[in-house]
């Protein structure tokens, strides 16, 4: 099975990874670390044509979650991680590559999950410092495809006072730019 041009893709947003300062931006939506074996750096995100119901991101960003907790089961708060919900991008409107890097997507099913999409960036450049630029600009352009967040709050989470929905129920719209200054950076 291949990802199509008309396909949707969705990226769980996780706290504190997505985040910055305790507001989800697009810049940290997809965050390249180190490169492994393959020369690539690795993200995940979800195929909506297996994954069709909002309902069905939700019960995937709740076991990521609950996964990364297990590790070393942090109490409530803010080394505790939290999935507040996910943004989607059509496949076609995705920037995938650029000067110095490329972006691959592959359905690679993982954890059980079929709809489990590889996101592997190749950066084309040996400069460490350069390295760590194209890394955060390709993770940006990629981003700014994605829409607003449909917000949601795990059942294991719900009282909880530290969830970042719970302290600020804003949080996932303040750090974002409006759709129209995109479309304007875009053009020139």
């Amino acid at each position: 099975m291949t990802i199509e041009a008309d396909d949707e893709i969705s990226r769980s947003i996780i706290f504190d990874k997505a985040f910055q300062n305790s507001i989800h931006v697009d810049k940290v939506l997809f965050v390249f670390g180190q490169s492994k074996e393959d020369g690539r750096s690795h993200e995940s995100a979800i195929l909506r044509r297996l994954a069709p119901e909002d309902t069905d991101v939700h019960r995937i960003g709740c076991k990521i979650a609950h996964k990364q907790n297990q590790r070393k089961n942090p109490p409530p708060g803010p080394k505790r991680k939290y999935y507040c919900g996910f943004r989607t991008a059509k496949y076609n409107n995705m920037q995938l590559s650029g000067d110095k890097w490329e972006i691959f997507l592959t359905i690679a099913p993982e954890d059980g999950e079929e709809s489990h999409v590889d996101v592997a960036l190749m950066v084309h450049s040996e400069d460490r410092n350069e390295r760590a630029t194209i890394k955060t600009d390709a993770g940006l352009a990629l981003a700014e495809a994605f829409g607003p967040a449909v917000e949601y709050v795990c059942e294991c989470d719900h009282g909880d006072e530290h969830h970042p929905l719970h302290k600020d129920p804003e949080c996932l719209k303040r750090g974002l730019a409006p759709v129209d200054v995109y479309y304007i950076t875009k053009q020139f």
